[in-house]
């Protein structure tokens, strides 16, 4: 094959998580009042013609213009990119998937110290959808996981069942939540690993 070649990707980090929003301004302070996210640079109405082109803007580099701001979520190492595209414009409301529909990514997971006290907190907010509105939705725990219900790809670890076992009672013991911001993202909060 003709690939054969070339070279993975090799990473050293994760960049960041882009969101569409209709507002940047607001946008940060959505994500600081429900992430406690913190604000680290604003381009408004940003004309770069590498940034769209690269975008895949290539004829329309030179008329495109678009604000972003990055924020940082403190403990996480995660960087949230928000944009608005001025110019040219998309689509102008978010499409908010259910948890099995296919189509992009489906959730961001963020390990949460306070789980209990971040689903009450996150709940009450009138700009967010629990992932089911029922008054029944909670946090919720895994049932129990076996050791032959899944495959690790640590021969090591397979082969060994008392290694497996433990790994399935960590796995069993995961507790976690979903939402939907305004934007459409979904998020997964769940229990900090240490903790299990």
């Amino acid at each position: 094959m003709a690939g054969d070649s070339l070279k993975k990707p090799v990473f050293s980090g994760v960049s960041c998580i882009c969101i569409m929003v209709d507002d940047v301004n607001e946008a940060f302070q959505y994500y600081e009042r429900l992430l406690g996210a913190v604000s680290r640079e604003y381009f408004p109405y940003w004309r770069n013609k590498g940034f769209f082109k690269g975008m895949g803007f290539i004829k329309e580099a030179g008329e495109s213009e678009v604000s972003v701001g990055t924020m940082d979520v403190p403990g996480t190492g995660l960087t949230l990119t928000l944009m608005r595209f001025h110019y040219p414009e998309g689509r102008k409301t978010p499409v908010m998937f259910k948890a099995n529909d296919m189509s992009g990514a489906r959730f961001v997971s963020l390990e949460t110290e306070n789980l209990e006290e971040a689903f009450a907190y996150i709940s009450s907010q009138p700009d967010v959808r629990m992932i089911n509105q029922s008054g029944e939705y909670r946090v919720t725990q895994y049932s129990v996981t076996r050791p032959f219900d899944f495959l690790c790809f640590d021969w090591e670890m397979e082969g060994n069942f008392d290694k497996k076992q433990e790994e399935a009672e960590r796995i069993s013991a995961r507790r976690f939540f979903h939402f939907i911001d305004k934007y459409g993202l979904q998020w997964e909060f769940v229990q900090n690993r240490k903790e299990l």
